[in-house]
């Protein structure tokens, strides 16, 4: 085997790795999705505008729900990412610097709602339940919201130029219709995103966009690892 074919081995396997690692984080961020879904939106979405009195209540109501969201939620992170990062850097090793440029913005968002998903659990619901704990859970959900809203943007951007970048080359890693899907999904979580920023009622267009996009990505995992192994 000569080099050539020896570094494009290595390749798919480590794209293999990634797919595997992305489908198995992705399925576990919809089952995430699913408990934020179920949890009182007031607290467990960047709701706007702001309300400390529903956030508060929803977050005692909603402790079962949160709590399973920030379970899941924050270890599927940790496999999620890695396998983000691995497709990354295969595709920086291949030079296609935009596409890999898209995947590091998708990886750093996953690292944003490790935080959000850790804090919406660990944090959010012991404050609440806390005598005196108002002041600190307001400050906790302020950044809470503001993380959840940075992370959608860092994914629907990465979204727009990782698949943006397949749909302009001959050998695409993600077939092109469902890149333009999943470009679609991010550009709309961008838009959903700055509305909440601007304290327009979108928080559950975010977490439509979110929810989505990881059924999308789960579908591209599997797609990334079969190929590869083919």
């Amino acid at each position: 085997m000569n080099s050539n074919a020896a570094s494009a081995g290595g390749g798919n396997k480590i794209l293999e790795a990634g797919g595997i690692s992305m489908t198995l984080g992705w399925i576990g961020v919809l089952a995430t999705t699913a408990f934020y879904a179920a949890s009182p939106p007031e607290a467990a979405m960047p709701h706007q505008p702001f309300q400390l009195g529903g956030a508060l209540e929803g977050a005692k109501a909603g402790a079962a729900t949160m709590t399973a969201a920030s379970f899941v939620g924050m270890f599927s992170d940790i496999v999620l990412a890695t396998g983000t990062l691995l497709v990354a850097l295969e595709l920086a090793r291949r030079g296609r610097g935009v596409a890999a440029a898209g995947w590091v913005a998708m990886f750093l968002s996953v690292l944003i709602f490790t935080l959000v998903d850790t804090m919406v659990g660990q944090v959010l619901v012991p404050l609440a339940a806390t005598q005196g704990g108002a002041g600190a859970f307001a400050g906790f959900k302020y950044l809470f919201d503001a993380l959840f809203l940075l992370g959608t943007i860092a994914f629907g951007a990465g979204a727009i130029f990782a698949l943006a970048s397949d749909c302009r080359v001959d050998d695409p890693l993600v077939p092109r219709q469902l890149a333009w899907i999943g470009i679609a999904i991010g550009a709309f979580g961008i838009v959903a995103a700055l509305g909440c920023f601007a304290h327009l009622p979108l928080d559950l267009a975010v977490g439509a966009a979110v929810g989505l996009g990881a059924l999308v990505f789960t579908i591209i995992g599997v797609k990334i690892a079969r190929d590869a192994r083919a």
